[in-house]
């Protein structure tokens, strides 16, 4: 419930309550966690990152999205990062263009279509 609920605040815009509901869906998983679920999660919060304009932030939890979903083999969450991988695009900032960069990467290695 934790997710849909950040889910829902990362489509409203709604910036103020995206980390504070970011935290409480990663908190309600388990220690041993689901790296699909936590890279879905990473991913809804570096997209309201992005939405916010907050680049760094967003590319630090794109970053754990894309981590998480190495780990996992994931297709799941990687066409999650569908969304981030399109904000991605349009910045000019180094840490960003590097990550789209492996995003591509490992799109190309586990045979994903861009969500």
């Amino acid at each position: 419930m934790a997710a849909f609920q950040l889910s829902v605040q990362v489509r409203l815009g709604d910036e103020r309550h995206v980390i504070a509901a970011g935290q409480q869906a990663l908190s309600s998983l388990d220690d041993d966690g689901d790296h699909k679920r936590i890279a879905v999660i990473y991913a809804d919060v570096a997209q309201a990152q992005f939405q916010i304009g907050d680049i760094p932030t967003g590319v630090t939890y794109a970053r754990r999205a894309l981590d998480s979903d190495q780990r996992t083999e994931s297709t799941w969450g990687l066409q999650h990062l569908g969304t981030v991988e399109k904000a991605l695009a349009s910045q000019q900032d180094l840490a960003a263009r590097e990550l789209l960069g492996d995003l591509i990467s490992t799109r190309r290695a586990l045979g994903s279509s861009p969500a």
